[in-house]
């Protein structure tokens, strides 16, 4: 009997594999990968975080296998991806929310760690931010005889950054100029981040969109900005844009050590900066959501 059992083994084997092959291409997915984020906690949170994937595969010698892209109704329908693949070692990586702030560079220089994501217009152009980028790496094994599952863990690849400009009172030939009275330039930015998620590259300057709004007369941006050390040489100039005049500047390594809630190594982090003129000078504040640790209503993307 257990003769009959050795033989006829490798036998279904054979039928499954020519079922594969004849009947069911899906079923020559033989690796089946699911996707999962937790945040700075236990709960995998990769939906509410995630909406589409980028997925490279590379084999032993670095080398570009195949890419799939899924979007977010995929996502809904499987929290992963299927993968058509021969047996052998692999290194799978998925760049999560790229969307047109986000070019993959150099996937066929046979050298992950020369592969980056970045802005269209980075290192040269203007930039206003970076999507709210995500990273997920797995080394896999397709083994011979079987099919292979496994999970690939993401990794936040952004800081968010919330700039609001409050007491500053323009003119009426201010109010009427395009674009507004002010502008916020960013300078000393990492503009790519590689496979194995560390933000380098020539640092540049970001220009973000400020917003006047007008039931309260504050100037906000909102942006995202990629993954910076809490040492960094990032500095946010404040700008009269009639005249160019540079009104206020703020490192944020000085910021971030004023305010040591804000810890840039967790995975969910905004950082609050809050600029008001006042009658004696210019104050630099973070709000009072972050005082009391309230969870703010803040845009992820």
């Amino acid at each position: 009997m257990k003769r009959f059992l050795y033989l006829c083994l490798p036998l279904v084997s054979f039928v499954l594999l020519a079922s594969c092959i004849k009947e069911n291409y899906d079923d020559c997915e033989r690796c089946k990968l699911t996707f999962s984020y937790t945040g700075d906690g236990t709960n995998d949170i990769f939906s509410q975080q995630i909406t589409c994937v980028s997925l490279y595969v590379f084999d032993q010698n670095d080398k570009l296998v195949t890419t799939k892209r899924i979007e977010q109704n995929d996502l809904k329908a499987y929290q992963g991806a299927k993968l058509n693949l021969s047996p052998g070692t692999y290194q799978v990586v998925g760049v999560g929310n790229d969307t047109n702030l986000t070019e993959v560079y150099d996937v066929s220089a046979k050298d992950l760690s020369k592969t980056v994501f970045r802005h269209p217009n980075a290192p040269e152009g203007l930039v206003e931010g970076n999507d709210s980028l995500y990273l997920g790496k797995k080394s896999i094994t397709i083994p011979v005889d079987y099919w292979y599952e496994d999970d690939v863990p993401f990794q936040s690849s952004h800081l968010k950054v919330s700039y609001t400009v409050k007491g500053y009172v323009e003119t009426k030939a201010q109010s009427t100029r395009a674009g507004g009275a002010l502008e916020l330039r960013v300078n000393n930015l990492l503009p790519q981040t590689d496979f194995n998620n560390r933000a380098h590259g020539k640092p540049m300057t970001y220009d973000p969109q400020m917003v006047f709004q007008s039931n309260n007369g504050d100037y906000v941006s909102y942006f995202n900005i990629m993954r910076h050390a809490k040492n960094n040489d990032v500095e946010f100039e404040l700008v009269k844009a009639s005249t160019g005049e540079v009104l206020h500047t703020l490192q944020l390594k000085d910021f971030l050590a004023r305010y040591p809630q804000i810890d840039v190594t967790k995975q969910e982090v905004i950082i609050p900066i809050i600029v008001e003129f006042k009658n004696v000078g210019i104050e630099v504040t973070i709000p009072d959501w972050m005082i009391h640790d309230i969870t703010p209503d803040y845009d992820k993307n």
